[in-house]
């Protein structure tokens, strides 16, 4: 790397860093630009591996860079953010497809306690008559088995449900009674289930890289994995009623609604935060 192209780089990330009227969120993506684009090989490498020491990867970089920290005292603090952030993305990744990559089972206890608490959210009044059950087309399940209905996205389908159902448990059931609309219902667990593709599909192309950079000023955790996909949920419900489609229509209003949730990502100010509360 030519000293011209190395002071060039210098200064940008610097730039970046240093300026006061810009968000975390364009930092850290303008950040992670710098780095994909340098001639340093080193520092491309804070794109791909797994274990990174930040602390160590800043002092490299400034010692790389020439950056007199005494004259640009933010640049460390902005830099470690932004690192963290970065790195951070890329974990998350490999968290939520660990967790899609376990199959249901319902000879795992924890597996079925998951999916009874979410029945037991949405319909408190009412009792499970077996395991194996027409009643699970209440909440939105296909057959007597919800199992089967998990095996495109695993374990990961089931903890968003839950977490949908438990944290936030009175949009959940008025998202459930909408469902039952006769003429523009839906299959909520399944419905469900198919948001969680979407959400991971955002995920691993790296569209929910705005929000999460927005949303989070380091580490993002499957929480917030999952509270995007309550927001996914939630708005998904609006727009299928706004639509009025019937059941058939299901992949071209899914389709229409991703388009829409990639434009909003698209502005690089955008934070995808559910409008209501948890615990209500």
């Amino acid at each position: 790397m030519s000293c011209l192209l190395m002071l060039l780089f210098g200064f940008k990330l610097k730039r970046v860093c240093c300026a006061r009227k810009t968000s975390f969120g364009e930092k850290a993506q303008k950040v992670e630009s710098s780095l994909k684009h340098s001639k340093c090989q080193g520092l491309k490498r804070l794109l791909t591996e797994d274990r990174i020491n930040i602390d160590q990867a800043i002092k490299e970089i400034i010692r790389i860079k020439s950056i007199t920290v005494d004259v640009h005292p933010q640049f460390e603090s902005t830099l470690k953010v932004c690192l963290n952030q970065i790195c951070g993305y890329r974990q998350l990744i490999s968290e939520v497809e660990s967790v899609r990559k376990i199959a249901y089972s319902s000879d795992n206890r924890g597996h079925e306690e998951k999916l009874l608490e979410f029945w037991n959210c949405l319909m408190p009044n009412t009792s499970l008559q077996t395991r194996y059950t027409r009643q699970w087309g209440d909440v939105g399940f296909q057959g007597e088995d919800p199992m089967t209905d998990f095996r495109g996205m695993g374990l990961l389908g089931l903890e968003n449900l839950v977490f949908f159902a438990s944290q936030y448990t009175a949009t959940a059931r008025h998202v459930l009674s909408r469902s039952h609309h006769p003429q523009h219902g839906y299959s909520f667990a399944i419905v469900g289930i198919n948001l969680t593709h979407l959400a991971h599909h955002l995920l691993v192309t790296g569209a929910l890289k705005t929000h999460f950079y927005n949303l989070v000023q380091g580490k993002p955790k499957i929480e917030h994995f999952h509270q995007l996909y309550c927001y996914l949920f939630y708005e998904f419900d609006k727009f299928w009623h706004a639509e009025k489609p019937n059941i058939m229509e299901f992949n071209s209003v899914k389709d229409k609604f991703q388009k829409k949730i990639v434009l909003l990502l698209k502005n690089k100010t955008t934070t995808l935060i559910p409008k209501f509360a948890a615990g209500d």
